[in-house]
């Protein structure tokens, strides 16, 4: 009983690991430039570099932000000078009404961009109660001002990718 028992748990455990393995979450910075995911919970610093009328971009930080951003009480956690060409994100858990109902409880990526042009970029987001990845609308980043994106469920992971120029 107790080899079964072990066994279930590797299984269970295991396929979690591999399945978070094929996640590109940057560990090392600046990272090359390619498309990248993050874990909730999380403070990250990207540098765009214009393409043609595309932008890529990459990682210069990543932090853990453990702290819960109450929707109601707004503060400014963003810094106030970014270098150019920079998108600051937070990725965190939020929560209107002191968080005390189920329902108050929610996801939330705020942005501020340095960028010197309004972008639109796509977000592909992972739900913690499903496996896979889905497509998520955004409303885009705009130059020195302050976006939030937020979602009524908890999300575990957030990619983001094809940053274009807003038109």
């Amino acid at each position: 009983m107790k080899n079964l028992l072990i066994l279930f748990l590797m299984l269970t455990f295991g396929g979690k690991l591999i399945s978070q393995e094929h996640l590109n979450i940057p560990t090392k910075f600046p990272t090359d430039y390619g498309t990248f995911t993050f874990p909730l919970g999380s403070k990250i610093t990207i540098e765009l570099k214009e393409k043609g009328d595309k932008y890529e971009y990459r990682v210069l930080n990543i932090e853990p932000y453990k702290e819960y951003y109450s929707l109601s009480k707004e503060k400014n956690i963003l810094s106030k000078n970014i270098k150019e060409n920079t998108i600051e994100i937070f990725f965190m858990g939020a929560y209107y009404n002191d968080g005390k109902e189920d329902k108050n409880w929610k996801s939330l990526l705020l942005l501020k961009s340095n960028a010197a042009v309004p972008l639109h970029y796509k977000a592909d987001i992972k739900y913690y109660f499903k496996d896979e990845f889905e497509n998520t609308s955004i409303s885009g980043v705009f130059p020195h001002a302050k976006t939030e994106e937020i979602w009524g469920h908890k999300i575990d992971f957030i990619t983001l990718y094809d940053f274009k120029k807003l038109r």
